[in-house]
């Protein structure tokens, strides 16, 4: 039987793992398939390429098939559907050594508590800047409708910051955040790996908080299908999300990380330091130059804590983030909507016979942290403690 063919796309970050080892370890080719994978340098490309048919599927922001159905961000509205996750954890957001210092100085205890809460002594030095009558300065996240502007975005306003009025975001793509802090051109940014631990160990950033720090839960990456593809290629996409969950498995292993930092040093993938990747991949990240490197074992999550599912409730809070900071109505119903874009229904398909846990149910109750789950989903405390229940939205749950 000959291989079917699937086109997909990723940009150079960590968490493109699950279609780099799909390929190179030859979970892919077990599924008779033949995963040609093309690398992009910014979201964007990534999104109007698997609209126009180009790519069969992608690595996508999570926020990105939201705002494809909506259209948001000048595109047509386009029906792209994720059948899985692609993991968890990787982001961070990382200041400027200058900046840092700053923020040091003007509130110790803020940056020697909880990382969640540093944005405190960011909120300190931008009162300095207003009373002194300096521009406000510049932070960068990589996509208007990712993870990365939420969690920034989520962090600043925890700290008494309006992030629309006291500082500048804008947007840059992943490869190029470390030149443009580097340079000056950025005070600090949000993004995933290794381009935080990047800007650490060439001296020139930060990192004061992670993704976990803000909260450990929070949707990261998908694969990306059109609606179209999945209906016409039913058994394929099976196949695709067979590959790449057992392809998670193999990450997820402590003894397999040395060999994926290897892979994804490749330049037709992350093309990064090998000692960057590993030092994030083991779980011990550095956070300031010069530093120890901390125990952070829920860095990067592939496969534990259901980090494959895709959760309805995830899908619905981004687009509780994107109706909180005016990226669409508040009439949106994203507890209907959201059902139609996110499908653990081929997700449950796909995996039906594999060895995978599932939930009982597509959704659950985020931010509850409750004891008596933790082992199945991992740790979920948002930074500021609130609790994202689905039902809130009307018939969901009923």
């Amino acid at each position: 039987m000959s291989l079917k063919q699937v086109r997909l796309g990723f940009v150079p970050l960590v968490d493109c793992a699950l279609p780099v080892v799909a390929r190179a370890k030859g979970f892919a080719e077990e599924e008779n398939i033949d995963l040609t994978l093309i690398r992009e340098m910014s979201w964007a490309a990534i999104r109007d390429k698997l609209s126009y048919g180009v790519y069969d599927a992608a690595h996508l922001l999570a926020g990105i098939p939201l705002a494809a159905r909506l259209g948001l961000g000048g595109m047509p509205s386009q029906r792209i559907a994720v059948p899985m996750a692609l993991g968890r954890g990787g982001n961070a957001i990382t200041v400027s050594t200058r900046l840092y210092q700053r923020m040091l100085e003007a509130d110790p205890a803020a940056m020697h508590g909880p990382r969640g809460l540093s944005a405190r002594a960011l909120k300190k030095v931008i009162d300095e800047d207003r009373a002194d009558g300096r521009p406000i300065m510049s932070f960068a996240t990589v996509f208007p409708y990712s993870s990365h502007n939420y969690e920034l975005r989520y962090w600043m306003a925890a700290g008494g910051i309006d992030p629309d009025k006291d500082v500048n975001i804008g947007v840059i793509a992943p490869p190029r955040m470390f030149d443009s802090l580097r340079n000056g051109w950025v005070d600090g940014y949000c993004v995933g790996e290794p381009w935080n631990q990047r800007a650490v160990f060439h001296g020139d950033g930060v990192i004061v908080a992670l993704k976990e720090d803000i909260w450990a839960r929070s949707p990261e990456k998908v694969l990306g299908v059109r609606e179209d593809w999945v209906q016409s290629n039913p058994d394929t996409v099976d196949a695709l999300v067979r590959a790449l969950v057992r392809s998670a498995e193999w990450a997820d292993q402590p003894e397999n990380r040395t060999e994926l930092a290897q892979l994804l040093s490749g330049e037709n993938h992350v093309g990064a330091s090998f000692d960057i990747l590993r030092a994030s991949l083991l779980g011990r990240p550095v956070l300031k130059p010069g530093d120890n490197p901390i125990e952070a074992p829920d860095r990067h999550v592939f496969y534990r804590y259901t980090a494959t599912f895709p959760w309805l409730s995830q899908g619905a809070w981004v687009g509780t983030q994107m109706q909180r900071w005016g990226q669409v109505d508040a009439s949106v119903d994203f507890g209907t909507l959201i059902s139609d874009i996110y499908r653990p229904d081929l997700y449950r398909r796909a995996v039906k016979g594999l060895d995978v846990a599932l939930p009982h149910d597509d959704w659950r109750v985020e931010g509850a942290n409750d004891a008596a789950d933790r082992a199945f989903v991992g740790p979920d405390a948002f930074l500021d403690n609130s609790i994202f229940d689905m039902r809130s939205f009307a018939g969901v749950g009923e």
